[in-house]
């Protein structure tokens, strides 16, 4: 990745061997982005994709896509001045300003990311008992 013009059958080769494949719960309130509590994040339904994190001359910041498995051809969120926050086992947590549609409006937000969707219920099931 990085190296090949986006959209190339290269890129497209290199996409599996990068992507970071989780779940992802939104830690923030699309469109205001105020914080959730753990037990407001439980109840969404996750984002089971690929993360592909991109240098678009944006340093320091990256650009992220969560992209639909197992193809990743197809954007399902995407955020903006990325950075990677927390890295623990299996789990990662992006922070960053995601946009809406026709990138109209941008709010901040927070990517909870997991290996599977059990493992993310868990820990955020441990967040909400210790509040």
């Amino acid at each position: 990745m990085g190296q090949w013009a986006p959209g190339s059958i290269a890129d497209k080769e290199a996409r599996p061997k990068a992507a970071y494949r989780c779940v992802i719960y939104r830690m923030r309130r699309p469109r205001t982005g105020a914080k959730l509590a753990p037990g407001e994040v439980l109840l969404q339904t996750p984002v089971s994709a690929g993360i592909i994190c991109t240098d678009r001359f944006t340093g320091p910041h990256w650009h992220a896509e969560a992209l639909e498995l197992p193809g990743l051809d197809r954007q399902l969120l995407q955020m903006h001045e990325v950075r990677l926050v927390r890295v623990r086992g299996g789990f990662r947590q992006y922070q960053g300003i995601e946009y809406g549609e026709k990138a109209l409006t941008s709010w901040n937000q927070t990517w909870f990311c997991a290996p599977n969707q059990a493992a993310a219920i868990a820990v955020l099931d441990q967040m909400a008992a210790s509040r």
